[in-house]
């Protein structure tokens, strides 16, 4: 089956916060489905770096911000010609179903989540190298030993004031994505450069090949241009160096 892998680049330090935390959203997600004390590690440490990005009060207000910003941009689409109205008004819908949650969101409830004696004394320690060593934190040690349902049940429950917010940045970066379709484009000798406009500000750019390809894409881009390095890298323990083959692929510049 012909897969696809994407390189996305934000454009500015609001998407670059959210493309983190859906990150650690997601593998957070997959950590914890997963059996052993190994992966419920992962699942932690995941969750002390989602309580280090989202620490600003002010998180929420920005999060709310871009919402009712995208939600005023998709309503004057209200009279365009031929747009579909019932698919607008559902879109519309879910964004304003999205506000409630989280305006209804308990900062509270996260913040005893931080204050959690057990999570704090983790926390601490896990920005030493090794510092989650069993010596280090007996206490965590001593709460891999649970089984397993337990150590999920106390994840979740950790995890839970921040439903609301996951829920917004999935939104908020899926119509990022769509808003704009790929198009095929050419990298001379593994160079592409492009203008943006600036009267319409962009969020991100994507980049898509096919899996398999011998190079990747190193985005760098702001509020006027982007470009795009592609870089071969056979060895890993070697030097990556710029293609010097004419390179395909598909690009969506997104901007909503």
């Amino acid at each position: 089956m012909f897969q696809t892998v994407c390189y996305e680049q934000p454009l500015n330090e609001r998407v670059r916060s959210l493309l983190r935390l859906e990150f650690l959203f997601q593998q957070v997600e997959y950590a914890i489905e997963k059996p052993s004390t190994w992966d419920t590690r992962v699942a932690l440490q995941g969750l002390f770096d989602i309580l280090t990005l989202t620490v600003r009060n002010e998180f929420k207000r920005e999060l709310l911000k871009e919402l009712d910003r995208h939600a005023t941009t998709l309503g004057r689409l209200r009279q365009t010609p031929r747009i579909d109205v019932a698919a607008l008004d559902r879109v519309l819908a879910e964004i304003g179903g999205v506000i409630d949650q989280v305006r209804r969101q308990d900062n509270q409830l996260q913040e005893a989540v931080r204050q959690t004696d057990f999570l704090s004394a983790a926390y601490k320690r896990s920005h030493a190298p090794g510092g989650s060593c069993q010596f280090d934190v007996p206490a965590l040690h001593h709460w891999l030993q649970f089984d397993y349902p337990t150590r999920v049940d106390h994840l979740r429950t950790w995890l839970s004031p921040f439903s609301s917010m996951r829920s917004a940045i999935t939104l908020i970066l899926r119509m990022i994505r769509d808003s704009a379709t790929p198009k095929p484009e050419v990298a001379a000798q593994g160079f592409f450069q492009r203008a943006l406009d600036s009267v319409s500000p962009h969020q991100l750019i994507r980049v898509l090949m096919p899996a398999g390809q011998p190079c990747f894409p190193e985005i760098s881009g702001g509020r006027h241009r982007f470009t795009i390095h592609f870089l071969e890298q056979p060895d890993p323990n070697l030097r990556a160096v710029q293609s010097t083959a004419d390179i395909a692929f598909e690009l969506a510049c997104c901007a909503i």
